[in-house]
């Protein structure tokens, strides 16, 4: 069977798969990964595949529907994200009308809003729910007549033939994750050609994304990936078949500069780091890697992550706060120990990129002015503030709802005009759009500190391999230093029409 695998266009630059989808501030442009797990999945299964990403393409719709013409698909799975949710199922509308073939939608807002989805878009017929690997192989299967009733298929939302609509629940998660395709040979095979638009802001570039393991155990209330796809089990591939493909792309990827490794958090297990690294060291493989990691690595772990080749860690810090840190269950509310944390990495030359995020409950102008000062003091090589972006699905959602902080559901808003974060969150007296001027502040005081300044600058002219990272990121940062974020397009998408 043809099956087109499609990122929709919307936003240049808009990072669909990102935790927080938007366009960002220091141009990074994430790949489409869990939509190439998938995509890989079924070519595995017998199938001929097309995958499309627009953003990376630089393709508008005119230029897709081109592209989908040109293939022929008898099935089209798009990506979704709550940010870009009104969009994508008016370009599902569009294609249903040209191709006439059935059309699932996958990734986070899929998953959280399945039949409100069916809902708002009477062209839309699946909606793949979770973990899409299987449940887009048994969809394909399903239309090859190999399974005969869509209610046989775990993670399936769907339209009976009378026009109702009826779903599945998800089954249980991919519990042997070496069964799933490399995603970085799917990269190779049909992603190649715009390998190296991919940017990370934090990164050595050109980079590749895979995932050594799927679930966190943490239970972080706003974070939208573990709570609407993943879930909560942390399931590990086997080292062999980690640094396996590790190799892979060491050999076929020109010019790489790093491996991503964008578990939720990669260090959720220490001795399954562990013996990655150790098994890195012992083939002889030369390679950089980071990761998403949290703030609780210990000093000899952290060594040895740096001598097999770990450069840095995304760590969310989120908030100076103990009160704050304790309502969003982050699980670590001893700021003493983030600041230990951070020595350590220092001593084991593992940069740090850290997340700061505001307008969680609890939050107060002083909760934030900590927040900033902490972000100082701890002084990562690279930081990034955001607002609080309570999607559906998540538990900071349901606060959101219930405590009437969040002021739409509009799903338009969770955007500016220029497809930057903004949020639709207000804390007391603190509206949505102090939030966004807060982080815009906040990225100003940390990024022009002259003790900053002069870190950066030294690590480009001693560092070669960090020098164009520094001055991409810094250049295209600056642009947004002054820029006032939040505003949204003067005329506002016709908002969803589901009641809560």
């Amino acid at each position: 069977m043809r099956v087109t695998f499609l990122n929709p266009p919307f936003f240049p630059m808009f990072s669909r798969e990102s935790r927080s989808p938007c366009v960002t501030k220091s141009s990074t442009l994430y790949w489409p990964m869990f939509l190439s797990y998938a995509a890989g999945t079924v070519e595995a299964d017998g199938n001929t595949i097309q995958l499309i990403d627009s953003p990376a393409m630089d393709l508008d719709l005119e230029a897709t529907i081109a592209k989908i013409r040109e293939f022929s698909p008898e099935l089209i799975i798009s990506s979704t994200s709550t940010p870009s949710i009104l969009n994508d199922l008016s370009v599902v509308k569009t294609l249903k009308v040209l191709f006439g073939v059935p059309i699932a939608i996958m990734g986070t807002h899929a998953s959280a809003e399945p039949l409100e989805s069916l809902q708002m878009e009477p062209a839309l017929d699946y909606v793949i729910i979770g973990e899409a690997d299987y449940t887009a192989r048994n969809l394909v299967r399903l239309l090859r007549r190999e399974i005969q009733n869509p209610s046989d298929i775990a993670g399936l939302a769907f339209r009976k033939e009378n026009g109702s609509i009826d779903f599945q629940p998800e089954g249980p998660k991919i519990a042997n994750l070496d069964e799933i395709p490399w995603v970085s040979k799917t990269y190779f095979k049909h992603l190649f050609s715009c390998y190296k638009r991919y940017f990370y802001g934090a990164n050595l570039n050109p980079i590749v994304v895979i995932l050594s393991g799927r679930g966190c155990p943490n239970r972080c209330s706003y974070c939208v990936i573990p709570q609407t796809m993943n879930g909560h089990v942390f399931r590990m591939r086997s080292p062999e078949d980690v640094v396996s493909e590790l190799e892979f792309i060491k050999k076929n990827f020109t010019d790489l500069g790093e491996v991503f490794f964008e578990d939720d958090t990669f260090t959720a297990n220490h001795a399954h780091v562990r013996a990655i690294c150790e098994l890195i060291l012992q083939r002889g493989l030369k390679i950089t890697w980071s990761c998403n990691a949290r703030a609780d690595v210990p000093l000899d772990l952290l060594q040895l992550m740096h001598k097999a080749g770990g450069r840095e860690m995304c760590v969310g810090f989120e908030s100076a706060s103990p009160e704050v840190l304790e309502k969003i269950h982050k699980g670590v509310k001893n700021t003493d120990k983030a600041i230990e944390f951070m020595a350590n990495a220092r001593k084991a030359k593992m940069l740090v990129h850290g997340c700061f995020m505001v307008g969680n409950p609890g939050d107060t102008r002083e909760t934030l002015r900590m927040t900033l000062d902490y972000a100082k003091r701890l002084s990562p090589n690279t930081a990034q503030f955001y607002p609080i972006m309570a999607y559906p699905g998540t538990e900071a959602y349901k606060e959101a709802l219930e405590s009437g902080a969040l002021e739409s559901s509009d799903y338009s808003q969770w955007l500016d005009k220029d497809g930057f974060h903004r949020t639709t969150i207000h804390r007391g007296t603190l509206s949505s759009q102090d939030l966004v001027d807060f982080c815009d502040q906040a990225r100003r005081e940390f990024y022009l500190r002259p003790t900053y300044i002069l870190a950066q600058a030294k690590l480009a002219v001693f560092n070669g391999r960090e020098r164009y990272r520094i001055f991409r990121g810094f250049g295209t940062l600056v642009k947004h230093l002054f820029r006032h974020h939040g505003d949204l397009a003067p005329r506002v998408r016709q908002a969803p029409t589901n009641k809560r």
